[in-house]
């Protein structure tokens, strides 16, 4: 009989206990991948999340080098998985040359270098489907559940974590959405978002009522977590990823029976949070604490009492006898969905649904509503896009002449901000597909859909062709692909390393083989042979993105310390450090304009104006440069050049109210 902790097993034999280690593998990169990368900022630091991609990468190349990895035999859709995205980053380095800034080119490869990293080790360590989804819903899982309540606490406990109001002192006026630890709200509506599926897969499916329980207790929290972000678009990926779990997991009824007992526990801390105004506001008063204490204390009690009462639903499930009037055979199943699906139609023509989705349309496309100013329940009811469609429809107008290729990796900014219709300091498009349409063209978006298709195909053939439980976390991670979608489609969840790294494990668990590679000793001499080339295949792929990870990397970390240095009065190391940033990637514009501003620390204008021209030249698009050129040639006693570079600073980013 299989013990409660993951990857431990009871020997039949003399009693000794056997460690499953590939159990604990799993559990030990998920949860360590996704946790660490939640609980510092989500990872969207180059710094944090380059580190945790060398530290991928060695793994790799080191494996690799012992024979180590491959441990598993790849299945077809794990070498189609790996070959689609190994060529997206083999087309992102490729467009990184005629990139209107290789700076920002360098880093989005260092981003994507990272996510195959992780993709390379899952999919090379994961040897049968069965039990990597099982283990890797639980990791993931836990790992959601556990930065999900820290967020909650944060809320609940102000002062418990300092860091819990970074995003809220960088923005005024953001205090009332939960974003901490992954400090932007949408972010983690959406981590919420592919975790509810999870955790309901846990409790309709595992294989102790003590794991059943704890899933279905969990969901409450998130769910409170979810709410309190006020993301709409969180809220849409919810209801996305249950329907799908729904309509792919086996046994329906007492899975909805799960549904509806979380659902009503979260409804209850979601009413207790709405009539507790301090909680809703993010404020830090006496009133609040106050107000926390006691929301958290019917946080504990309603996911005690969701807990036991899906301990009860188990027992009724294993021990029950199931009336007859609700057993439904698959084709009578069939044939009510298909006259359910007909009578919702005929309601949605009869009640006007054209009309009202031209209306919402209409609606999305505006950038801005009053509900949108209320971080309250009414926000949920907004429309708007919130300047959404002009940043997509912006970027899509800028594609003439570069449809193929795109503008570049990482430049999306640099294209929109000189053609911008609302005055927003935007960084990304918001949207995966667009962004990735933008910066690489048509056939940078195709390589991108076609791997996210992927691993979503896998995971659903994973739910349709496997059985009992494998079949229920199948769905589950089916239902968490496709919320990260959706959340990819309105939102830059792709910039937030924790999201895409989990639906990384999650794919690499659906796409792992349907049964276990063969032992050792039967390995015929081809196959050797094959995994050999492998094993090369990996160690090279290991270098490639050590140096693509790294050189961006090291280039930050210097810019950091002569910026360090310079808060610090320590001109002379500051400009040292520049210089050694510059030396590292010469086309760095971040390097480039702190040397300038070193050199203008120093007095030393005219080698300040001149640095500072090198860094325009680095990204021509960028007005900061410009604007910090103008500044110094003022100082310099250059006032004709400095008004002309002012004026081209302003024509870069003329909706600007800095302007």
């Amino acid at each position: 009989m299989e013990s409660v902790i993951p990857g431990v097993t009871a020997a039949r034999l003399r009693g000794t206990v056997r460690v499953d280690w590939r159990a604990v593998w799993i559990w030990a990169l998920c949860a360590t991948l996704v946790l660490y990368l939640g609980l510092d900022g989500g990872g969207y630091d180059l710094v944090v999340r380059s580190h945790v991609g060398v530290i991928v990468w060695w793994v790799v190349l080191l494996g690799a080098a012992c024979a180590v990895l491959p441990s598993a035999r790849l299945s077809r859709a794990g070498w189609s998985a790996l070959a689609l995205f190994g060529a997206f980053v083999v087309w992102t380095a490729a467009a990184s040359t005629w990139s209107l800034s290789s700076e920002r080119s360098l880093e989005e490869l260092s981003r994507v270098a990272c996510y195959l990293g992780v993709l390379a080790l899952a999919i090379t360590t994961f040897t049968d489907r069965r039990r990597a989804l099982r283990h890797t819903v639980a990791a993931v899982a836990f790992a959601v559940f556990v930065i999900a309540a820290l967020a909650v606490v944060s809320r609940l406990r102000p002062g418990t974590f300092p860091g819990s109001q970074t995003t809220a002192t960088l923005l005024p006026g953001s205090h009332e959405r939960l974003s901490w630890p992954l400090n932007y709200w949408n972010a983690l509506g959406a981590l919420v978002a592919l975790g509810i599926p999870l955790l309901l897969g846990i409790a309709t499916s595992a294989r102790t009522l003590a794991a059943q329980a704890a899933g279905a207790a969990a969901i409450p929290v998130i769910c409170l977590c979810g709410y309190l972000t006020f993301s709409r678009g969180g809220a849409i990926a919810d209801a996305v990823a249950l329907g799908v779990f729904l309509a792919l997991a086996p046994d329906r009824i007492p899975k909805l029976v799960t549904l509806l007992l979380c659902a009503a526990g979260s409804a209850a801390l979601i009413a207790g949070a709405v009539h507790r105004s301090a909680i809703e506001q993010g404020a830090t008063t006496a009133v609040a604490r106050h107000q926390g204490a006691s929301l958290l204390l019917a946080v504990l009690l309603v996911c005690a009492g969701v807990g036991l009462a899906q301990v009860g639903v188990a027992l009724a499930v294993r021990h029950g006898t199931r009336p007859r009037v609700i057993r439904v055979s698959p084709r009578r199943a069939s044939a009510l969905l298909a006259v359910v699906v007909v009578i919702a139609l005929a309601l949605a023509l009869g009640l006007g649904a054209p009309g009202r989705l031209a209306h919402a349309w209409s609606a999305f496309k505006q950038p801005s509503a009053a509900a949108l100013h209320h971080d309250q329940i009414a926000r949920f009811g907004a429309l708007s896009g919130n300047g959404r469609y002009a940043y997509w429809t912006t970027g899509i107008d800028a594609l003439p002449g570069h449809v193929l290729g795109g503008w570049g990796p990482g430049t999306f900014q640099l294209v929109y901000l000189p053609r911008a219709r609302v005055s927003t300091y935007v960084v990304d498009a918001h949207s995966l597909y667009v962004e990735t349409l933008v910066e690489l063209g048509l056939i940078g978006l195709v390589l991108l859909a076609a791997f996210l298709l992927t691993l979503l195909g896998a995971a659903v053939r994973a739910a349709v062709t496997s059985s009992a439980a494998t079949r229920v976390q199948a769905a589950a991670v089916t239902a968490a692909v496709a919320a990260f979608l959706i959340s990819a489609g309105f939102d830059w969840v792709w910039q937030v390393p924790v999201l895409p790294v989990a639906i990384l494990l999650l794919g690499a668990a659906a796409l792992a083989p349907a049964k276990p590679s063969a032992s050792k000793g039967t390995r015929t001499s081809s196959s050797k042979g094959t995994r050999t080339a492998i094993r090369a295949v990996l160690a090279v792929a290991a270098i490639a993105g050590l140096v693509a990870i790294g050189v961006p990397l090291a280039s930050t970390e210097a810019v950091r310390a002569s910026q360090t240095q310079a808060s610090l009065g320590n001109t002379s190391s500051a400009l040292a450090d520049a210089r050694s940033a510059l030396r590292i990637e010469p086309g760095a514009e971040s390097a480039q304009l702190q040397a300038a501003l070193v050199l203008e620390l120093q007095g030393r204008f005219g080698a300040a104006v001149t640095a500072a021209r090198k860094a325009t030249a680095d990204e021509p698009q960028n007005w900061q440069p410009w604007l910090v050129l103008s500044r110094l040639e003022t100082e310099a006693g250059q006032p004709r050049p400095a008004v002309a570079d002012y004026r081209r600073a302003r024509a870069l980013d003329p909706s600007s109210l800095l302007f």
